[in-house]
């Protein structure tokens, strides 16, 4: 993974920074989905293996198929 920088509220920042970390880790994982999907419109097979790839990492990581299809759906 590499590290972006994105601008947000003042209160979003500092609940960003006492917020625990499986919070930040399970933000960050939502972020991922909700940023590639955005930045790969103009190619549904790429998005398409990016999440097989993310599956693939998150189900040995313990975030199953209907955990990560139910984050999808909440950002629609």
């Amino acid at each position: 993974m590499e590290r972006i920088i994105i601008e947000v509220s003042a209160d979003t920042a500092k609940r960003w920074r006492s917020a625990s970390k499986e919070t930040k880790q399970r933000i960050s994982q939502i972020m991922n989905i909700i940023i590639a999907k955005e930045l790969m419109t103009d190619s549904p097979d790429e998005f398409q293996e990016f999440l097989d790839e993310f599956r693939n990492t998150m189900e040995e990581r313990g975030l199953t198929q209907e955990i990560l299809q139910e984050i999808l759906n909440e950002e629609d």
